[in-house]
């Protein structure tokens, strides 16, 4: 029985017994409400009556206008484009076979600096040859800590061959004197034009 159902029946009950006697009218109410919680106030299982729809809203609609359309002119077709053949891209090397060396290129992580200092003093001189450096003007800044070579003079002079990585493009050597006279700087590059690479100091 559902919801509906129930207070109906109940509200006829009622009604019915309000007018035999006040007695049963509390028998009435007590029957109604025992009625109604023993079954849960209705919403259950087996109502087979559908639920009540609300009523659909009309929508407004908007009438359609059409524009009148301007003829086009016709188009020239375009002629189709000939097909190119795609590029083959190149394999990248996977063995040290398929490397392709310039033929100037000789495979040299270093060179060798030819190193030949004479300067006309009896005077302790002290030799060093570094890659960091600072030059402002005449003013050089050496961070002697980055020195490829250290080494004392012989009465001015000094002969060396040494080693210097390829990228060590630019150097700077210094003659320092004991006596506290000013050193002698002179910054070397790397000749791409010679075959031997050398710095001399005289």
């Amino acid at each position: 029985m559902n919801a509906l159902t129930q207070t109906k029946l109940a509200a006829n009950t009622l009604l019915t017994l309000t007018k035999t006697s006040t007695k049963t009218t509390s028998v009435a109410v007590t029957l109604l409400l025992t009625l109604l919680t023993a079954c849960g106030g209705g919403g259950g299982g087996d109502d087979s009556s559908p639920a009540p729809t609300p009523a659909a809203t009309p929508v407004a609609t908007t009438p359609v206008t059409t524009t009148p359309t301007t003829p086009t002119t016709p188009t020239t077709p375009t002629t189709p484009e000939t097909p190119t053949e795609p590029e083959t891209p190149t394999e990248p090397a996977t063995s040290i076979d398929d490397l392709v060396v310039d033929a100037d290129f000789d495979l040299q992580a270093t060179f060798t600096l030819a190193i030949d200092v004479g300067l006309d003093s009896t005077q302790r001189g002290y030799f060093s040859l570094c890659d960091q450096y600072e030059q402002n003007g005449a003013d050089i800044k050496v961070n002697f800590e980055s020195c490829l070579l250290r080494g004392a003079l012989d009465e001015g002079s000094l002969t060396e061959g040494l080693l210097v990585a390829n990228h060590q493009q630019n150097l700077v050597a210094v003659v320092w004197f004991y006596d506290g006279s000013d050193p002698v700087y002179e910054m070397w590059s790397y000749d791409q034009e010679s075959d031997e690479q050398r710095l001399t100091i005289n």
